[in-house]
């Protein structure tokens, strides 16, 4: 399909009956949206607003108050979560925040409204225009990264030439936000710089999704969502996706069979981070596990370490990321993350290594590692365990089971990397992205000690 800035889709030749979004049976055209966007853009810029946090539940509201934000000439900055501490730590550095709804405790929120015919939008260069990110990345620590739209419509470019032809003209539902990087660039600047329909509501179980999907549909999910779809029957051959993506951490197999057997596909993986965007892809399921770079994409290992240079990243040079990588010819394989390598007693431990090795402990089925603050001079180990580890837990007692882990696990590890803080669970928590959160691990074993 063909490819348009989202300038020229508000003020360009495409006519006011396009689709542009569903919510369930009711359609969004683009007139609704060029009128929307035109009304709110002029109460923006009536409050004279230059710096505004933007959060919204439904995804054609966030794209209603994006472009107004834009068209009022307001740089543009998405909070790491709508969580009401989140938006009130950030609130005063921001002149407004721009919301679907009201937000309680809170009184600098703009309210998104119905539009008018009688605004006017006129062009805008997308070049100078700042989609800004708040990020908590592994430790929880906010970073704001930098973006401008036309950085985003790089990428959609990119995303367009590897899989457009694939799509043809797809409708585009999902399971992740907006307010992410991934979901921001894979459910609403690609369909809308193609011209694709996309769904307006973020789908938070699968058999309302799954209900809805019409034929030949995209859905953009993650780990955390496609890890949850055992048990679920598989769906008609006529209503089958053309794609399945997944990013933000690495894909289980069983959740990729899973995927395959309900949605007749193997879901597409996508690596990247918010600097880079999206950087490389494989396939669930493909014998080799090595990662595409997309077009455009320049991948290269120094010290280990994997390094990208992106046409939509936020600088033009080389991107360090905190990835340890094999090079194969210009694909490349990850081989752990670098700032998950921690010193306990002098020892260098890798938590990575270290939770492989105690996920493959008779009666364990998953583990998450992490360093014990305040000093970080031990590890504790959250686990999820096999039925068999389930009664052997019962059996033995915690202190004794504990005990066995720990000696099953000194054969290969050296004293330092035994977890002192052992915690049970059902699942290893996680974000709306799959990734695991170091804070929620620690209040996870915190509170296994004061049980």
């Amino acid at each position: 399909m063909s490819m348009l800035s989202l300038s020229d889709l508000l003020v360009g030749d495409t006519t006011n009956d396009h689709v542009v979004a569903m919510r369930g049976t009711e359609v969004l055209s683009l007139g609704r949206l060029r009128s929307e966007v035109a009304h709110n853009a002029r109460r923006i810029r009536t409050r004279g607003t230059r710096h505004a946090l933007l959060v919204c539940e439904d995804t054609y509201q966030f794209v209603v108050g994006m472009l107004a934000l834009v068209h009022a000439g307001s740089e543009v900055v998405l909070p790491a979560n709508a969580q009401p501490g989140t938006l009130a730590s950030l609130s005063s550095g921001f002149d407004l925040i721009v919301s679907d709804a009201s937000r309680d405790g809170l009184s600098n929120v703009l309210v998104l409204e119905s539009g008018n015919a009688g605004d006017t939008l006129y062009p805008y260069p997308s070049s100078h225009m700042r989609i800004d990110f708040f990020t908590s990345g592994s430790t929880g620590t906010p970073k704001r990264i930098e973006k401008t739209l036309s950085l985003l419509e790089r990428e959609a470019l990119a995303l367009e030439q590897n899989w457009g032809k694939q799509l043809g003209s797809a409708h585009v539902v999902g399971t992740v936000t907006h307010q992410h990087i991934y979901g921001l660039a894979f459910r609403v600047i690609w369909p809308l710089a193609t011209g694709r329909s996309f769904c307006s509501r973020v789908h938070s179980n699968w058999e309302e999704l799954i209900a809805q999907l019409p034929p030949a549909a995209v859905i953009v999910s993650s780990p955390a969502h496609l890890s949850r779809l055992a048990g679920l029957p598989p769906i008609s051959p006529a209503n089958q996706p053309c794609m399945v993506f997944s990013a933000g951490a690495p894909l289980p197999a069983t959740a990729a069979s899973d995927a395959k057997r309900i949605f007749g596909i193997e879901p597409t993986e996508i690596f990247g981070s918010t600097e880079t965007g999206a950087v490389a892809f494989r396939w669930a399921g493909d014998e080799s596990p090595a990662w595409q770079p997309l077009p455009g994409i320049e991948v290269n290992s120094r010290e280990g370490l994997l390094h990208v240079r992106s046409p939509f990243a936020s600088g033009a040079g080389w991107c360090a990321l905190a990835d340890r990588v094999a090079l194969d010819d210009n694909r490349f394989r990850l081989e752990g993350r670098a700032d998950r390598i921690v010193k306990i007693e002098g020892k260098r431990v890798s938590l990575p290594e270290l939770e492989r090795t105690i996920a493959q402990l008779r009666w364990v089925e998953d583990a998450a590692v992490t360093a014990m603050p305040p000093s970080g001079s031990y590890l504790g180990a959250v686990v999820v365990l096999s039925i068999e580890g389930k009664h052997a837990l019962a059996r033995l007692g915690k202190f004794r089971f504990e005990r066995v882990l720990r000696s099953d696990l000194a054969f290969t590890q050296e004293a330092a990397a035994l977890p002192r803080r052992w915690r049970f669970v059902t699942e290893i928590p996680v974000d709306a992205m799959g990734k695991r959160r170091c804070n929620e691990l620690e209040i996870l074993l915190e509170r296994r000690v004061q049980e």
